[in-house]
């Protein structure tokens, strides 16, 4: 079988949750699929003068590149119909990893969704318009099988677009744990130096967006007692889509007394390096989003030994189980609470951290590769069974 994945946002420099589940999927599906023939298409048109590839030290992964500029690719693609990726790689199955595919006629597509946060918070999603909304309706009828990175998210499906459950497979996300080995102390002194942090510290990761909920989180951090020695550091950068949404994470912070706003520290976005020695450094991890069809922090926290404090909405519990502290989104006071007895509370800290260590180990990028394998092997029976002859 002729696997082809859309690896476009795995080339993206500043990688969001999409970007960073595609490189890792792409990295593991060719040894959980070793009787397919698995291929990373992407848009490449600087390649006409200076070729390059991007997953060399990837076994049994074949690279495609189409020399088409990605502002022009994208337009005609949605609006025209063309050129379809077919004419461009020879493909059984097309895995979609970003809603929605490039133009094709294949009925072997499978649709990752990701989250249904453009439903439940449109405002907070306002590059998925009303022309994008009419094609990824119709690609949820269209597509063979429908890749989501959890049961809350398949649920959201379901009841949002009549979804047929059993055309929907719900696949936990992995996390390389490795990569978020504590940092040498060098690295953790050399992080707070560079941002400017001076004692211990809660820690957000994660881009700036309203469904992150950051300006409660701001508001709440403002009504902790006896803590005048933390600091809240929000790492992470505006989002293309909604990049006024940073102006008002800073006007929440301007709101704040002084004493307070001075101990509220952003560091726009970081690297993987700068993430890690962050993380090392933190107290704790706190991540009250309104809404995640998966969260990666909660899972990349866990790896690093970080206790967390996140929601009890959305996928939120199904990825944190008992190993973190869970709390209404949208009750402030919760949030305070909760942040606040976390800092006061060595033994809970301990607990929440051995606990996340444990519960990370069920979430690998095997687990996901192979499952996802199986569901692309659905979708070309699927493929089969609909299409003449």
């Amino acid at each position: 079988m002729r696997v082809v994945v859309d690896a476009r946002p795995a080339l993206d420099a500043r990688k969001t949750g999409v970007g960073h589940y595609t490189t890792h999927l792409l990295r593991a599906l060719p040894a959980a699929a070793p009787s397919d023939e698995i291929t990373a298409w992407y848009l490449h048109a600087r390649g006409l003068l200076r070729p390059r590839t991007f997953f060399d030290d990837v076994a049994g992964l074949t690279e495609k590149a189409s020399r088409f500029p990605a502002r022009l690719f994208g337009p005609l693609s949605s609006r025209l119909g063309e050129p379809r990726i077919e004419r461009l790689v020879d493909l059984d199955v097309l895995l979609a990893t970003n809603f929605l595919p490039p133009a094709t006629s294949s009925p072997g597509v499978v649709l990752v969704v990701h989250d249904l946060a453009f439903r439940r918070f449109p405002e907070t999603a306002p590059h998925m318009d009303a022309r994008w909304l009419r094609r990824f309706e119709t690609w949820l009828t269209r597509a063979a099988r429908i890749i989501v990175p959890s049961m809350s998210a398949a649920a959201d499906l379901a009841e949002d677009f009549g979804v047929d459950p059993e055309r929907i497979d719900a696949i936990h996300h992995g996390v390389e744990a490795h990569a978020f080995r504590p940092a040498a102390e060098a690295a953790v002194e050399e992080a707070r130096r560079r941002f400017g942090v001076p004692g211990p510290y809660a820690l957000f990761v994660g881009g700036i967006e309203p469904r992150k909920n950051l300006e409660r989180l701001v508001r709440a951090f403002g009504r902790l007692r006896g803590l005048d020695h933390v600091s809240l550091v929000i790492a992470g950068g505006p989002v293309r889509w909604l990049p006024k949404a940073s102006e008002q994470l800073d006007d929440a912070i301007a709101a704040l007394p002084a004493g307070v706003r001075s101990r509220v520290i952003r560091t726009g976005y970081v690297s993987q390096a700068e993430k890690v020695a962050l993380m090392t450094g933190a107290t704790l991890m706190v991540y009250p989003s309104r809404y995640e069809g998966f969260g990666f922090p909660v899972l990349e926290a866990f790896a690093a030994g970080l206790p967390v404090l996140t929601s009890n909405v959305s996928a939120l519990p199904e990825v944190a189980g008992d190993a973190a502290e869970l709390v209404d989104p949208e009750n402030t006071d919760a949030i305070a609470q909760a942040l606040e007895r976390m800092l006061q509370d060595r033994d809970l800290l301990d607990n929440l951290a051995a606990a996340g260590v444990a519960r990370v180990s069920a979430f690998t990028w095997e687990a996901t590769a192979r499952a996802t394998v199986e569901s692309l092997h659905r979708a070309h029976e699927t493929a089969h069974e609909t299409t003449p002859g």
